[in-house]
C-alpha cells in the first residue's frame, strides 16, 4: 500500500471558499446560533486535500432531528428523518446530503471514540476560531497512511466495519495498522449477523472503488470471503485452459480491475460520439435507487461462479472446458442477489448479464454482426424495466482483458471491440430500425384483419413480424400483413393432416 502525504490545511487562510455549501451551512448554524460539528468522511478528505466532497456529516449536542429542519428551511432544501430513534435527520439539497446526528455518548469526545477508525473521528468545530478536535490521532495516522480502529471493540460492535475498513484502505491505498488487522480477522465471522441491507450497501461501495479487484483480494487474504461471498471462495484455484493464464478467481478479480479502468477513462476507447450516450445508459436509475454502473461490478464478480461446478478437462490436450457454466453462474448470482435483498430488477438485471456474457463472444466467434444478431442479441437482454445489452457488451471487454497474459489477445481485442462498437452503436444509433422496432401491427389487427383466433399464435407471428422489421425484410403495414400470411406456421398455410382411407 501506498503512503499518502498529508498536505497542509490550515484553518486561517481562506480554506472555506473551497467549500461553499459547508460555507452556508455555518453562516445558518451560526445565524440561529446552533452547535454542530463537522466529523466523519468530510474532514477526512478535506486534510487529503480533496475539494470535490458531496456528502457532510454533522453531529450536534442537541436534537440532530430539529437542527437539521432549521437548516433545511434556511436553506430552502428538502428534510427528512433519516434515522428517528437516534436523532438523525437529513437535508438534501445541490445533489448532496448533509446529515445531522445527536451525539453518540453524552460528549463530543464520547462521539468520537464511538467511531470506526481514528481517520474518521476527527471533528472541526463550526465557530471561529475554527478547530480540529482529534483525541485519537486520526491525522498522525492520515500522514502515516494506515487504517487504526478507534477503539479496540470497533469491529466487534460493529462487524459491517471489517468491510469498510477493506473499502477505505483500498480507495487511500493505506495499509491496515497491525492489531486493527488482528481484530477485523476476529470480527469477519461475525458478518453474517448485520442486516442483509447494510451488508449489500457497504460491498457495493467497495466493489464500486477504483480498485475493486485488490479490494475482493484482500477480502481473500483476510479470511473473509466465507462470512460475505461464499459464492465466490470455490473458484479459488480452479485452473483454466488458454488463453486463461490466471485460475477463476484471479481472472475475476481482474476483470473487476478492468472494469474500473474502464468507467475511470470514461469509457475512452469508444467512439467519441458513443461515450456519452454509453455513461447516460449505465446511469439510468434501476428500483432500489441503484444504477446499471454501480450493479455491474457484482455481474462481473459472479460471471464465472458456476466454473467451479462444470469444469470438464479434455483429453489428451490441455483445453479446459466449462459447458453451460455461464447457466450455472446466473443462478448463483440469483441466489446471492435474494440474499443481499436487491430489487428484483436489479437483481434480475445481474442474472441478465451474468447469464448473457459469452454472447459477444459468440458473435466475434461468429465473424459477422448481422442486423438479424444485433436484433436477437438485444431481444434476449432485455428484462422488465432495463435494456442489459450495453451492459453485456461492456462486461465482454473487461473479461477478454484479464483472459491473455499481458502483450497477447491484441488483435482477439481489436476484433472484439469491433464487435462491442456495433453493438453500442446500432442501440444508440439505429435502436427504431434495429434494436426496437414500433409495431407495424398489433395483435388486434391479427385477429380482426386476418381472423387468426387469441392464443399463442398471435405472439409467435409478432415476434416474427418484429424481427423481420429489424433485418429490414418489412417495411410497412402492406408488406407486414403478407408476410404474416406467408408465415408456415399461419392457418392456411399448413398441411392438413394425413387421413387413412380404406383399402
Amino acid at each position: 500500500m501506498k503512503t499518502i502525504k498529508q498536505p497542509p490545511f490550515d484553518l486561517t487562510k481562506g480554506w472555506l471558499d473551497k467549500y461553499p455549501l459547508l460555507q452556508k451551512v455555518i453562516h445558518t448554524l451560526q445565524t440561529h446560533r446552533l452547535e454542530a460539528y463537522l466529523v466523519g468522511g468530510a474532514v477526512r478528505d478535506m486534510l487529503l486535500g480533496r475539494e470535490a466532497i458531496v456528502d457532510l456529516d454533522f453531529v450536534v449536542p442537541g436534537d440532530g432531528l430539529a437542527v437539521a429542519r432549521r437548516v433545511a428551511n434556511a436553506l430552502d432544501a428538502a428534510y427528512y428523518p433519516l434515522d428517528a430513534e437516534r436523532g438523525t435527520g437529513r437535508v438534501v439539497v445541490e445533489k448532496s446530503y448533509l446529515d445531522f446526528a445527536s451525539l453518540r455518548g453524552a460528549t463530543l469526545l464520547d462521539d468520537l471514540a464511538d467511531r470506526d477508525f481514528t481517520i474518521n473521528a476527527i471533528a472541526l468545530s463550526l465557530v471561529e476560531p475554527f478547530q480540529l478536535i482529534d483525541p485519537l490521532g486520526g491525522q498522525r495516522d492520515l500522514e502515516a497512511g494506515q487504517i487504526r480502529a478507534a477503539s479496540a471493540t470497533a469491529f466487534s460492535h460493529d462487524p459491517v466495519r471489517v468491510l469498510r475498513a477493506v473499502r477505505q484502505a483500498v480507495e487511500f491505498g493505506f495499509s491496515l495498522e497491525g492489531d486493527t488487522e488482528t481484530a477485523l480477522r476476529d470480527a469477519a465471522p461475525g458478518l453474517p449477523a448485520v442486516s442483509p441491507e447494510r451488508q449489500r450497501d457497504e460491498l457495493l461501495k467497495l466493489l464500486n472503488t477504483p480498485a475493486p479487484g485488490q479490494a475482493v483480494q484482500m477480502l481473500r487474504r483476510l479470511g473473509v470471503l466465507p462470512h460475505i461471498l461464499p459464492e465466490i471462495e470455490p473458484m479459488i484455484g480452479v485452473t483454466q485452459g488458454p488463453p486463461h493464464y490466471l485460475d477463476v478467481f484471479d481472472h475475476t478479480t481482474a476483470a473487476l480491475e478492468a472494469w474500473a479502468e474502464l468507467v475511470q477513462s470514461r469509457f475512452a476507447d469508444l467512439p467519441a460520439q458513443l461515450q456519452a450516450a454509453v455513461l447516460q445508459e449505465l446511469n439510468e436509475p434501476l428500483a432500489g435507487n441503484l444504477t446499471q454502473q454501480m450493479l455491474l461490478p457484482l455481474a462481473l464478480l459472479l460471471h464465472d461462479s458456476g466454473k467451479p461446478a462444470t469444469r470438464e478437462p479434455a483429453p489428451d490436450s490441455a483445453a479446459v472446458h466449462f459447458y453451460r457454466h455461464e447457466r450455472v453462474s446466473a443462478k448463483i448470482a440469483g441466489k446471492m442477489m435474494r440474499r443481499f435483498r436487491f430489487s428484483n430488477q436489479a437483481a434480475n438485471f445481474v442474472e441478465t448479464v451474468v447469464a448473457r456474457h459469452m454472447r459477444p463472444l459468440l458473435l466475434l466467434m461468429d465473424r459477422r454482426v448481422s442486423r438479424r444478431a444485433v436484433y436477437r442479441f438485444f431481444r434476449d437482454t432485455a428484462g422488465s424495466g432495463y435494456q442489459a445489452g450495453v451492459a453485456v457488451a461492456l462486461h465482454a471487454l473487461a473479461d477478454h482483458d484479464a483472459s491473455y497474459p499481458p502483450g497477447q489477445g491484441e488483435q482477439e481485442l481489436r476484433e472484439l471491440r469491433e464487435v462491442v462498437y456495433k453493438l453500442v452503436a446500432a442501440y444508440f444509433e439505429q435502436r427504431e430500425q434495429v434494436v426496437e422496432p414500433a409495431p407495424l401491427l398489433t395483435g388486434r389487427d391479427l385477429m380482426d384483419t386476418l381472423g387468426l383466433p387469441e392464443g399463442r399464435l398471435i405472439g409467435i407471428l409478432l415476434n416474427r413480424l418484429k424481427e423481420a422489421q429489424a433485418t429490414g425484410e418489412v417495411t410497412d403495414r402492406a408488406a407486414a400483413l403478407a408476410f404474416i400470411r406467408a408465415d408456415p406456421d399461419y392457418p392456411h398455410n399448413r398441411r392438413p393432416p394425413p387421413t387413412d382411407h380404406p383399402m
